[in-house]
C-alpha cells in the first residue's frame, strides 16, 4: 500500500488536485460517454469509479485535511484489498479521453486512471498480462517477447517475397523508421511490404536499424512505467544518432503518435532530440507534389479516428484529405472526429481481452456500439491509421458478421497508387529505396540486376 501511496504522490501534480481530483463534482456524466460502462452498465467501469481509486488514495494517505479525516474515521481509508478489487477494472479501458470529452469541469479521468496504472505497476500489483508485457520488455526490449533475430527472421521474407527492399541500418538517411512491436508481430504480414512499397515510391530518405524492433509504446500506455518508457526512448535516440538520421519516421500508431509527439518530453524531462513525420503526412504531401501518381479506387468507404492520434492528438483533417485523393466515395461515421467511439483495443484491452473462436469478450461485446456505426454507413471498407485499431475492427466486423471490411488507410492509398504506377508502367519504382547502394550487403535480400 505504502509503494501505491508513494507512487500516486510522485505522479500528481497542482493541476491534477484542482481540477482532476478536488473538481470532480460526481454527476456521473463521464459515464455517458464511456462504451464500457454504456454496454456493460456496471458501476466498477465507470470513469468515475477508476478515477476514484487515485482520488480516494489522495484524500485519506496525502492531503493533510484528509489524513486527519481518515485518522478519525470521518473517511474511508483505501487498503490494498481495495486496489486488488479494481484491478482489473483499471485495465477494462483504452484511456481514450472520451469521458473527458463529457465533463463540464473539465476533469480528467484519464489521467487519473494512467497515474492509477503507474502505482499499480509501483506496488506490483498488476493482471498476469501487464506483467508480461514488462518483462518481455525488460529482457527482449519487445512487448510481445521477440528477439531481434525473430523480429527479423519473420518480417524480411515477407518482404523479399513480395519483390521489395527495405532499408536497414543505412548511415545518413533523412529518417529512421522505427515500428511497435505489435507492428512487427500481429500486421507484418499484409502492411509491412506495403509500408516499404510506399516509402520506396515516393524516394524517402529512410532507414531501419537492426537494433530497434520496438518503440516502447506499451511500456507506457499500458504498464505505465516511466523509466522503462524514457530506456526506450533514448535507445532510439542513440539509434538516430548513430545512423546520422535528421528524424524519426512513424508508420500508422495511434500510440506512438501520441507517445513520441506529445508524451516523450514529459517522461524525458527534457525535449525529445529529432523531429517526428508520419507516414500519412508525407504521402499527402508525395501526392501533392506529384512525386507518386495515384487513381482513385472505386470504394464507399468510412473511416474510423483513432483516439490516441485524434481525440489525444489532434490528427483529425489529414486523414480525410489523404481518403478523398484515392476513393471515389467517403462516408463519415456518426459520430466523427474527437467524438467517435474507440475501438477498445489500445492500451490494454486487445491483450487483456484476446479472440477466442465461439466466445465474446467483454471488449467484443462493448464493440457492439462501434459495429453498429460501422453497419449504419453500409460502407464497404473501414479504414483507420492504427495497427492495433485495424486489428480490433478487423475482430469486431467478424464478430457481428457485418459485410464492411476493415483495412488499414495506408493499404488503400498503396492500392490507389499502384493502380496508377501499373496503368504507367512504372510499378517496378516501389522495389527498391533510394539508398540502396548504402545498405550494408548482409541486408540486401533482392540484388539489383
Amino acid at each position: 500500500m505504502q509503494k501505491f501511496v508513494e507512487a500516486v504522490e510522485k505522479e500528481i501534480t497542482a493541476e491534477d488536485i484542482d481540477t482532476n481530483i478536488e473538481g470532480c463534482i460526481g454527476c456521473g456524466n463521464c459515464g455517458h460517454a464511456c462504451p464500457w460502462y454504456l454496454v456493460e452498465n456496471d458501476p466498477k467501469y465507470h470513469p468515475k469509479t477508476k478515477a476514484d481509486v487515485v482520488r480516494n488514495v489522495y484524500k485519506a494517505y496525502i492531503d493533510p485535511v484528509g489524513k486527519v479525516k481518515a485518522s478519525l474515521g470521518l473517511i474511508k481509508k483505501p487498503n490494498v484489498k481495495d486496489l486488488e478489487d479494481m484491478k482489473d477494472a483499471m485495465w477494462a479501458c483504452t484511456t481514450c479521453g472520451r469521458c473527458t470529452l463529457a465533463c463540464m469541469q473539465g476533469v480528467s479521468n484519464r489521467r487519473m486512471i494512467r497515474i492509477a496504472r503507474t502505482a499499480y505497476d509501483a506496488a506490483g500489483i498488476q493482471p498476469q498480462f501487464v506483467q508480461k508485457i514488462k518483462n518481455d520488455c525488460i529482457v527482449h526490449h519487445h512487448s510481445f517477447g521477440s528477439t531481434r533475430e525473430e523480429v527479423f527472421g519473420r518480417v524480411l521474407p515477407v518482404l523479399q517475397k513480395a519483390g521489395v527492399q527495405i532499408a536497414v541500418d543505412v548511415v545518413g538517411a533523412e529518417y529512421l523508421w522505427i515500428c511497435s512491436a505489435i507492428g512487427n508481430t500481429k500486421v507484418y504480414e499484409t502492411e509491412a511490404s506495403i509500408m516499404v512499397s510506399m516509402l520506396n515510391a515516393m524516394g524517402i530518405n529512410y532507414t531501419i536499424s537492426s537494433q530497434i524492433v520496438d518503440t516502447g509504446t506499451e511500456m507506457q500506455a499500458v504498464v505505465g512505467n516511466r523509466a522503462l518508457t524514457k530506456q526506450y526512448l533514448e535507445r532510439i535516440e542513440e539509434q538516430a544518432k548513430r545512423l546520422h538520421v535528421k528524424g524519426i519516421l512513424l508508420p500508422e500508431c495511434a500510440c506512438d503518435i501520441r507517445e513520441l509527439i506529445v508524451e516523450a518530453s514529459d517522461v524525458l524531462g527534457r525535449q525529445f532530440e529529432f523531429p517526428i513525420a508520419y507516414v500519412d503526412i508525407l504521402a499527402i504531401d508525395a501526392i501533392n507534389s506529384g512525386k507518386i501518381p495515384v487513381e482513385k479506387v472505386e470504394k464507399t468507404v468510412t473511416y474510423h479516428d483513432p483516439c490516441w492520434t485524434s481525440r489525444l492528438t489532434g490528427y483529425i483533417d489529414e486523414p480525410r484529405d489523404l481518403l478523398r485523393k484515392v476513393v471515389t466515395n467517403f462516408v463519415e461515421m456518426t459520430p466523427n472526429r474527437e467524438y467517435n467511439y474507440c475501438c477498445n483495443a489500445g492500451a490494454g484491452p486487445l491483450r487483456m481481452f484476446p479472440s477466442k473462436e465461439g466466445e465474446i469478450n467483454l471488449r467484443q461485446k462493448v464493440s457492439i456500439l462501434k459495429a453498429k456505426q460501422i453497419e449504419a454507413t453500409n460502407a464497404d471498407v473501414v479504414l483507420t491509421p492504427c495497427a492495433t485499431c485495424y486489428l480490433s475492427l478487423k475482430d469486431t466486423v467478424k464478430v457481428y458478421n457485418l459485410r464492411t471490411k476493415a483495412e488499414s488507410l495506408i493499404s488503400v492509398v498503396h492500392e490507389a497508387m499502384m493502380k496508377a504506377l501499373v496503368k504507367s508502367g512504372k510499378q517496378d519504382i516501389v522495389k527498391f529505396p533510394m539508398n540502396y547502394d548504402k545498405i550494408p550487403e548482409s541486408f540486401r535480400y533482392i540484388k539489383k540486376a
